[in-house]
């Protein structure tokens, strides 16, 4: 069996399945979803029953039998020992904890990339008539997906928002590249991007009419030719999961604002880097 310990929000939770889905794969065993980092309150909840995951889910706190599987000799319990790739990762076999880590790069899952992009997409009965609306329209232009990450990131003064200077390096380089495409704006902080991303022509800044999960943004970021992320996991799945062969992906060469952690393997080498030149604003 392989388990791994969930954390954090969305995009944490999908790097989460991800490695521990493609170790399951390659091991031929099968995957168990440990929620019980949000049986108590951590302002954050379990988020991925809306995709089409493959995993059995417990709660190793309330679960005693899986508790009790868990505490057998010779299970390895393996934490995140370094934020960048660890290969040992790959020699792990069954009977396998993955506990307190991130995993926050697609080299440990690349080899079931096919996979992992179709079971992180969302259930379609899920999807909200005004989604699929959006999404007509996103597929009947050159549309290029940008996302702003704010509110919470006020909270974690170590992560950092990203300064708008960063979106207007991003406009001066895809006007010479893409001088007629639409961009379409996701955002934590619609009030803020419709004042702001006036600078960009032919924006739309998307705004629900009613309540949609987040996973629906995140799938119609994934729709457009290409994308525009910010320091943040849940963009990133956005760019990720875009299946266009021929997408270009643009990334902050700064992913955070306080501890600087090594983060040479999260953004894929082909993805564009551009300069962060101002202070994040924490």
């Amino acid at each position: 069996m392989v388990v791994v310990q969930l954390l954090g929000g969305l995009g944490n939770q999908m790097f989460q399945y991800a490695c521990g889905r493609a170790l399951a794969l390659r091991t031929g065993k099968q995957l168990f979803l440990d929620v019980s980092s949000y049986s108590v309150y951590s302002g954050r909840r379990y988020e991925l029953d809306v995709l089409n995951i493959q995993a059995n889910i417990i709660n190793l706190k309330a679960d005693k039998e899986i508790g009790q599987r868990l505490g057998i000799p010779g299970i390895q319990v393996y934490s995140e020992r370094q934020h960048n790739f660890d290969q040992y990762v790959f020699s792990l076999r069954d009977n396998v904890f993955l506990q307190g880590g991130f995993w926050q790069t697609e080299k440990y899952f690349l080899d079931f990339a096919n996979v992992i992009r179709e079971e992180l997409s969302p259930k379609l009965p899920g999807l909200s008539a005004e989604s699929m609306n959006i999404a007509l329209d996103i597929k009947r232009n050159l549309s290029i997906a940008i996302h702003v990450r704010r509110t919470d990131y006020a909270i974690y003064e170590k992560l950092g928002i990203l300064p708008m200077d960063y979106y207007e390096n991003v406009r001066r380089y895809l006007a010479t590249v893409f001088p007629s495409a639409r961009y379409y704006v996701f955002s934590d902080d619609i009030e803020w991007c419709k004042h702001e991303f006036t600078i960009f022509p032919n924006a739309h800044v998307v705004e629900h009419t009613g309540e949609v999960g987040c996973h629906e943004d995140l799938w119609l970021m994934s729709q457009c030719q290409h994308n525009v992320i910010a320091n943040s996991t849940y963009s990133w799945w956005g760019a990720w999961l875009n299946d266009n062969p021929h997408k270009l992906v643009i990334a902050p060469d700064r992913w955070f604002a306080g501890e600087h952690l090594n983060t040479q393997d999260l953004v894929p080498d082909k993805w564009i880097k551009v300069a962060v030149q101002n202070t994040f604003t924490e």
